[in-house]
């Protein structure tokens, strides 16, 4: 499917213009603006859903024994916000190595926006059933199999950490892969390393969910460590970019012949 515009998004007002034709992009490309702008929206509402689950408590005496009595439900929030938050980072640093975006970027963008959604829901189902036969928790707890409902609420929510995860990769390999929304050659590069290390932390959120089956506690334990990594990793690499630049100036010129 074509999708015609006025002016394609690496064209400035009378500068070259993007290859058109069979096979190219220039007349398919488009602002990252309107991208960014929507995902930025999905995100600040599935993060701000997530409190919705936290209970107040409204009796008037024993507060402290109330509020601890909702733990599980303090520790799916911590892990969905923070993975959440995590993929925020992550597609901001993206945004920052590209120049346009493509029908095919947009619509994997939106399978992401569909998965992180998703999360409130999920983060729900988890809150309520974990732990719901073994509290209070012990060290028992931690090496038991669960109840089946358990163990299906975290594989599920499991699932949908790993779905997100692995868009997340696919939005970014996809960037890196094809010509014309990369920035420069340098910016190509990058996504291309990120991606790799998206790929990683996917195919760990995946065996962590598989994990989630036997283990419910410790597939939490590593959900939460995935989503530690999916905020600190963009971070990084964005230091590792603001450097770039000044490596480049240091690089003497060729002298004169």
């Amino acid at each position: 499917m074509r999708w015609p515009i006025r002016r394609t998004a690496d064209r400035a007002p009378g500068g070259p213009t993007a290859p058109g034709g069979r096979g190219g992009t220039g007349d398919r490309l488009l602002p990252t603006n309107r991208l960014e702008a929507f995902s930025d929206g999905v995100f600040a509402i599935a993060i701000t859903l997530l409190v919705l689950e936290l209970h107040v408590p409204t009796g008037r005496e024993a507060l402290v024994p109330e509020l601890g009595s909702e733990w599980q439900r303090y520790l799916g929030y911590l892990v969905s916000f923070t993975f959440i938050g995590g993929v925020w980072i992550a597609h901001s640093n993206m945004t920052r190595f590209i120049k346009a975006v493509d029908p095919t970027l947009m619509r994997l963008n939106l399978t992401l926006l569909l998965f992180v959604s998703f999360l409130p829901f999920t983060t729900a189902i988890v809150a309520t059933h974990l732990f719901a036969t073994v509290l209070p928790l012990s060290h028992d707890t931690v090496l038991e199999a669960g109840s089946p409902a358990e163990r299906v609420a975290v594989v599920l929510f499991g699932l949908n950490l790993t779905l997100a995860a692995f868009m997340v990769y696919r939005v970014i390999r996809y960037s890196a892969r094809t010509p014309g929304i990369a920035a420069d050659d340098v910016a190509e590069e990058e996504l291309q390393a990120f991606a790799g290390e998206r790929r990683a932390a996917a195919l760990f959120q995946g065996g962590a969910t598989a994990l989630g089956a036997f283990l419910p506690v410790i597939a939490i334990v590593f959900y939460l460590a995935v989503s530690v990594v999916f905020i600190v990793e963009p971070l990084r690499r964005i230091r590792i970019r603001a450097r770039a630049p000044s490596r480049r100036d240091e690089v003497p010129e060729p002298s004169e012949p």
